[in-house]
C-alpha cells in the first residue's frame, strides 16, 4: 500500500483535488442532503491553515490510483482530531486501515495523548471499535433552508445591542471578543479533549486564514453598555457559495437565558439574507445534549440531518 504525505500549502492542485473528489464521495452517507463545498472552496481551506494550527495530510495510492486521505489537525496533545475517509468502491482493501497507521505512527513520534475522530455509518463505527476507539458524544448536524425560513427581528433586553462584523473584529472590541469565545469552554464537548484558551492571536490568525482562503467571516453579537461582547454567532462563505457554515455560537455564563443567543442567531441570518440574497443553506453542528442551542436553532428552522458520533482513542 502506497501512502504519501502531502503538503497541501505546496502540493499539487490535482493533490488537493484528489482530497476533495474522495470527501465528496463520503458526504452523502454522512451528512445526506447537505450540499459540499466547491473544488475551489477546497483547495483554498487545504492550502491555507491558521498558523496558530498544526496539520498533517496523507493520501492512500495503491496501484499509483487516490482510494483515501487523512488528516490530523493537532490543536495540543489532548486536542487532535483526524479525519479519514476512503472511496466507497475501495473499502475492505486495507486502505483505512494503512491510513491510520501512519496516523499513528505520526501521533507516537509528537508524543500525542489521544485522538478524536467521528463516523456516522455502521462501517464507520465498526472501523472505529477495531482501532480501539470508544464512542462517546453524539453531535447533531442540522440544515436551514435560507429559501423558506422565517427570520423575525429579533429583540433584545434593556441595555444591551447587537452588531454584526465582517471580516475583521475591530480592535477596541477584539479582547472582549476572545473572551466571549472562552464561553464554548463549558459546552458540551468530547471527554478528556483539551482546546487552548482563545487568545486575540488566535483570533486574528483565524482572521488571516479566512481572508488567504477569500472567505467572508460574519459575526453577529450582542453588547452590553459597556461594549462587552455577552453572546455571539460566526458565519462564514466563500463568495458565489450557497452554502454558509455556522462555526460557534456562545454566550457567557452572566448573559444567560435572556434571549441573546436567539438574538444574535436572528440577526446573523437577517443580515445574510440582505447582503447575499442568493444563499441557500446554513449548516450547524450541535452537541446531542446541548438541547438549549438546539432548541433555538430548531424554533428557527434548522432541521437536524444527521448524527456524529465522537470516538476517543487512547494512545
Amino acid at each position: 500500500m502506497s501512502i504519501r504525505e502531502v503538503d497541501a500549502s505546496t502540493a499539487p492542485v490535482e493533490d488537493l483535488l484528489a482530497v476533495h473528489a474522495i470527501e465528496q464521495a463520503c458526504l452523502p452517507e454522512l451528512v445526506p442532503g447537505e450540499p459540499g463545498r466547491s473544488a475551489d472552496e477546497a483547495i483554498a481551506y487545504l492550502r491555507h491553515p491558521p498558523e496558530t494550527h498544526v496539520r498533517y495530510r496523507w493520501l492512500a495510492e495503491p496501484g499509483g490510483e487516490c482510494a483515501g486521505t487523512a488528516a490530523m489537525y493537532v490543536h495540543g496533545p489532548t486536542a487532535v482530531f483526524v479525519e479519514l475517509f476512503v472511496a466507497p468502491d475501495r473499502r475492505r482493501q486495507q486502505v483505512g486501515t494503512a491510513l491510520l497507521e501512519v496516523v499513528l505512527e505520526r501521533a507516537s513520534k509528537l508524543r500525542l495523548e489521544r485522538l478524536y475522530g467521528q463516523h456516522a455509518t455502521a462501517g464507520g463505527a465498526a472501523f472505529a471499535a477495531r482501532a480501539g476507539a470508544v464512542d462517546g458524544q453524539r453531535d447533531v448536524r442540522s440544515l436551514l433552508d435560507l429559501r423558506a425560513a422565517r427570520l423575525p427581528e429579533p429583540t433584545v433586553p434593556d441595555g444591551w445591542s447587537l452588531a454584526t462584523w465582517i471580516g475583521r473584529v475591530p480592535d477596541d472590541a477584539v479582547e472582549s471578543y476572545a473572551r466571549a469565545r472562552g464561553a464554548m469552554d463549558d459546552a458540551p464537548a468530547p471527554e478528556g479533549v483539551d482546546i487552548p484558551t482563545e487568545t486575540v492571536e488566535r483570533v486574528r490568525a483565524m482572521e488571516a486564514s479566512l481572508a488567504r482562503r477569500r472567505r467572508e467571516q460574519r459575526i453577529t453579537v450582542a453588547l452590553d453598555a459597556r461594549g462587552e461582547v455577552g453572546s455571539f454567532t460566526d458565519l462564514r462563505l466563500s463568495k458565489g457559495s450557497s452554502v454558509v457554515y455556522t462555526d460557534d455560537t456562545g454566550t457567557v455564563a452572566q448573559a444567560r437565558g435572556i434571549g441573546l443567543a436567539r438574538a444574535v442567531k436572528l440577526e446573523s441570518l437577517r443580515r445574510l439574507v440582505a447582503d447575499h440574497p442568493g444563499t441557500q443553506h446554513v449548516t450547524t453542528t450541535n452537541g446531542e445534549q446541548n438541547r438549549a442551542i438546539r432548541h433555538i436553532n430548531e424554533r428557527i428552522g434548522f432541521v437536524p440531518i444527521a448524527t456524529l458520533t465522537n470516538a476517543v482513542l487512547e494512545l
